[in-house]
């Protein structure tokens, strides 16, 4: 816990631990990869043996050791999905004797890992939502995110969290202010009264945020769109704020300030950034590669047999780009293939970056989506391979498209 990190002790130490692994208690055992982690000390054979050793015996752990346990795995990228669900497991018959730091550390480090556990977040979102006002702010900003980072929607909780986090806005440093508007625009959680309070506190500051804390709110207040925040795409000093960190942006940053500049399009009818930058920002952002998913290629095939004439990856003037651009008689007409990535969880709510995706397109590109979900289509599907045929998926796409654009008579 002091803080010393000696590499060659560190190595030589792990050698003679993975030799003496099953002598370890649960303390022990969650202790030592707390330690590794903590340092930033990768030992992937430790970590191994320590895995196999424990996932036997993870009932002897507490919930402070599931909880280091987990967290120290994620920290190092030692990804485990066997450990991960035993420790799920584990922790859901003592959810309740976890602490608030417990419960952060736990969802950050699955959410850090990519690894979902639906049972688990429902049942820290239902024990946080009574004790929330144990929390830190870091801790109310960490669980925002780990929930929209994992995609797992939770309304009840985002409620608490946006009203524990409203009057101690001022208790929040810059990374917490960031990931909470972030995950909540990510998850598609509006919450007016917390996103102006939010402002009102970021606005005096926000040349000192990070280059990424900058990126994320920015997007997060394009991608609610309150008419109250208009200030974030109509005041210079957050252009002048993006234009001193232009140059730290990452390109995934570069995609948010786009999106963020877009939004100022679709406010102002034009952007605030100067226009070399704004430029840039369409550059990075337009050399993003779609790759058809085999979903995508599914209806394209069908469109085919249709008879209908399309483009695949069409890119829009926006920078967007749509899966198919269809042209019938003469109108072009937009068509988003949405499989699971784009709803939260198991939901059929589509999560901040379609839904923000969507409305650019409809407003700056003129062009309405017509969304096929993937539930939708796995169901049409699932009829036409039972009868050997296309015709409940030809009649999907007809309902779809006469629906949204076109007369009873136009698609044969």
């Amino acid at each position: 816990t002091i803080g010393h990190s000696s590499p060659a002790l560190f190595d030589k130490l792990s050698e003679f631990l993975v030799r003496r692994s099953h002598e370890f208690n649960s303390q022990g055992m969650a202790n030592t990869v707390w330690a590794y982690a903590t340092l930033l000390h990768f030992s992937p054979a430790l970590f191994d043996k320590i895995a196999e050793v424990s996932l036997h015996r993870l009932d002897e752990f507490n919930s402070q050791g599931l909880s280091n346990t987990v967290w120290a795995y994620a920290t190092l990228g030692h990804y485990l999905p066997a450990l991960f669900d035993k420790i799920a497991e584990v922790s859901l018959h003592i959810i309740h004797e976890f602490n608030s730091q417990d419960i952060a550390n736990t969802v950050w480090a699955y959410a850090t890992s990519g690894h979902t556990s639906p049972t688990l977040f429902n049942k820290i979102a239902e024990v946080s939502f009574r004790r929330i006002d144990e929390f830190s702010p870091q801790e109310l900003a960490n669980i925002a995110w780990a929930y929209a980072k994992i995609g797992h929607s939770s309304p009840a909780l985002f409620d608490k969290i946006a009203e524990a986090s409203l009057c101690r806005v001022h208790d929040f440093n810059s990374r917490n202010i960031a990931n909470t508007v972030w995950a909540f625009a990510s998850v598609g959680h509006y919450s007016p009264a917390l996103f102006d309070k939010i402002a009102e506190v970021t606005w005096p500051c926000l040349h000192q945020y990070n280059s990424q804390e900058l990126a994320n709110t920015v997007w997060a207040y394009a991608v609610s769109n309150f008419p109250s925040n208009v200030e974030f795409c109509h005041d210079q000093c957050v252009a002048d704020s993006i234009i001193s960190s232009f140059e730290k942006f990452d390109r995934w940053s570069l995609f948010q300030i786009h999106q963020w500049n877009l939004w100022c399009s679709e406010s102002l009818d034009n952007s605030i950034l100067p226009s070399d930058l704004s430029n840039r920002c369409l550059e990075s952002f337009s050399l993003e590669d779609g790759s058809p998913s085999k979903l995508q290629r599914s209806v394209a095939h069908v469109l085919t047999k249709m008879r209908i004439s399309f483009e695949e990856e069409a890119r829009l003037g926006t920078g967007y780009s749509v899966d198919m651009l269809l042209t019938i008689n003469g109108e072009k007409i937009p068509i988003e293939v949405d499989g699971p990535s784009h709803y939260l969880g198991e939901s059929k709510t589509q999560n901040g970056s379609t839904r923000l995706k969507h409305r650019q397109i409809g407003v700056l590109d003129g062009l309405e989506i017509v969304t096929v979900p993937y539930w939708e289509w796995d169901e049409v599907a699932a009829k036409d391979k039972r009868n050997n045929g296309f015709k409940y998926r030809i009649a999907y796409l007809r309902s779809l498209l006469k629906k949204q654009y076109i007369g009873d008579g136009a698609i044969n």
